[in-house]
């Protein structure tokens, strides 16, 4: 029997979330530029006193207001009724920064407390950014098929390696496409003709690398699984299993994907990347498992970019969010 599959958007957009003191002041938000908080994307509007932010987001109509506090500080309002729902990102109130660093314009969200909860960042004033490697940056990586061999045994799994543009399988390179509804990326991939894995293929994050699950369009348009599962194991000795952490801003709709004991190891491998030395004894013994980390002799001079230290800060904030209000999709590997 068919199953159906819950078509939770993973857009992942480079989102950024952080410290109060890290980043520039940026420019202030203009007319007609673009926002993105991962679910959706908002339109600004700037009024003599106010920013109306706009948004539909699977036909429903979505906006709140920017009330400016300063050149780049606004407090975060909801918007007239007629505008749209608010999307209470953040609690009525709230303040709301924006920064410009490394060539990231972001607009970050602040708790009641003060602490960095959200972020949506500026695309280019284009409707849709549509870059793979911003949508689905956590599928990217050599894996291997299957659980590693017992100890003593020959390691005979074959190699899957997802770039950003293509994927190679048995020495055969092809291209790849995102499948998309309504204009939200999905957690499908279908994988051009030329491969053994040619078709469509839903990807689930496991700890340890990928689920995916062969599937195709049903008559509603929505994606069923139909066939072949293939369970990946992380398996590049040159980076970590969460080696994306570093390479692309993952929003809060793509972290709420992960088990809490996931976004744990995700946050401190963007530190051990830099040779952050544990005290934690788990942290070590996992760290130093992994053939690239080399623990520097002191902390002092490990330094994260601004894209790193956001990304911290925005795994943070999900980690505090209760588990009652998190719905992960995270899952087991298919084969153990």
């Amino acid at each position: 029997m068919k199953q159906r599959i819950f078509l939770s958007a993973v857009l992942i957009w480079s989102v950024v979330n952080g410290f109060a003191q890290i980043g520039q002041a940026g420019q202030k938000v203009v007319t007609g530029s673009q926002w993105n908080i991962g679910w959706g994307q908002f339109e600004a509007h700037v009024k003599p006193a106010l920013i109306q932010m706009t948004s539909v987001h699977e036909g429903e109509a979505q906006a709140f207001v920017l009330v400016p506090k300063g050149a780049t500080q606004y407090i975060y309002s909801a918007a007239p009724e007629e505008l749209g729902e608010d999307p209470q990102i953040v609690p009525q109130g709230a303040k709301v920064v924006l920064k410009n660093q490394e060539g990231l314009k972001v607009l970050i969200f602040y708790d009641e407390k003060g602490r960095i909860d959200n972020a949506m960042f500026w695309t280019f004033d284009s409707p849709l950014h549509n870059s793979k490697w911003d949508v689905i940056p956590e599928c990217c990586g050599k894996y291997k098929i299957g659980p590693a061999p017992e100890a003593g045994k020959p390691d005979n799994r074959e190699w899957l390696i997802i770039g950003q543009l293509d994927v190679t399988f048995r020495g055969v390179r092809v291209d790849y496409e995102v499948e998309h509804l309504n204009d939200q990326a999905l957690n499908v991939i279908t994988i051009a003709p030329g491969s053994d894995l040619t078709g469509s293929w839903y990807a689930t994050p496991t700890a340890s690398g990928l689920n995916l699950y062969e599937c195709q369009k049903d008559q509603y348009g929505q994606f069923v699984k139909v066939g072949r599962t293939l369970s990946l194991y992380h398996a590049d000795p040159e980076q970590g299993r969460w080696h994306f952490a570093s390479e692309a801003m993952l929003s809060r709709l793509t972290l709420g994907h992960y088990r809490k004991s996931s976004l744990r190891l995700m946050r401190n491998e963007v530190l051990a990347r830099h040779g952050y030395k544990f005290t934690n004894k788990d942290l070590v013994a996992y760290f130093t498992s992994q053939p690239w980390y080399h623990p520097a002799e002191s902390n002092d001079h490990v330094q994260l970019s601004f894209y790193e230290q956001m990304t911290v800060a925005l795994i943070q904030a999900e980690e505090r969010k209760p588990d009652s209000k998190r719905s992960p999709i995270e899952e087991d590997p298919i084969w153990k």
